[in-house]
């Protein structure tokens, strides 16, 4: 199978129930890595391997975006968030977006769902990826002058998968995620926004 570019990252922020709220839309994608950080344990018994693991622990993870609102940066990174207000001209001045970036700021946790085409033997299908904890780190700062060609300066935000505690019929088990096939890209996206409980969802 073939996967062709992925879509539409969004993200909901992670309540103590275990469930989502205020999902977003947090740019229009360009690139995702997850990179899982797995178990790799040997027991050796009998001067043979008896038992072993390779279970995934958690998975980091590196989303670049063609761009970073204010809001969705503050949603991301816990910091204050301020909009833009408009001055009346005379005694009142205009105030402009911002963000506080606080050293004492807490990111949240946030579910993280996106989608990729998928090709196979001519038949099209699309692959949704939700990630059910994830938390993000403060990104790096750059910018470059304009040379002699444009080039592009995009964001990349970094952060890390964790599990979560589920129940998967009548058993728990600790999932950093799932993925879902879907026959329409439709019925990905909807189904992306549901996991992090979109508005429009």
């Amino acid at each position: 199978m073939a996967h062709i570019g992925m879509k539409r990252p969004v993200a909901g922020k992670l309540g103590e129930s275990g469930t989502y709220s205020d999902g977003f839309v947090v740019g229009k994608a360009i690139n995702f890595t997850g990179t899982p950080t797995n178990n790799d344990v040997e027991l050796w018994a009998d001067d043979e391997v008896a038992e072993t693991d390779k279970s995934i622990q958690d998975m980091g993870v590196s989303l670049n975006v063609d761009d970073l609102s204010l809001k969705v940066y503050a949603d991301l990174l816990g910091h204050d968030y301020v909009a833009a207000v408009e001055g009346d001209g005379d005694s009142t001045p205009s105030t402009p977006e911002s963000v506080e970036i606080g050293t004492d700021d807490v990111a949240p946790y946030v579910g993280l769902a996106f989608y990729k085409r998928r090709r196979k033997n001519n038949v099209t299908t699309f692959t949704a990826i939700f990630l059910r904890k994830v938390q993000f780190s403060e990104p790096t700062e750059n910018g470059n002058t304009k040379g002699g060609t444009t080039e592009f300066q995009t964001p990349t935000i970094e952060g890390k998968a964790y599990p979560l505690e589920i129940t998967v019929g009548s058993t728990k088990k600790n999932s950093v995620g799932k993925k879902a096939t879907f026959t329409t890209e439709a019925a990905a996206a909807a189904w992306c926004d549901e996991m992090v409980e979109m508005e429009s969802a």
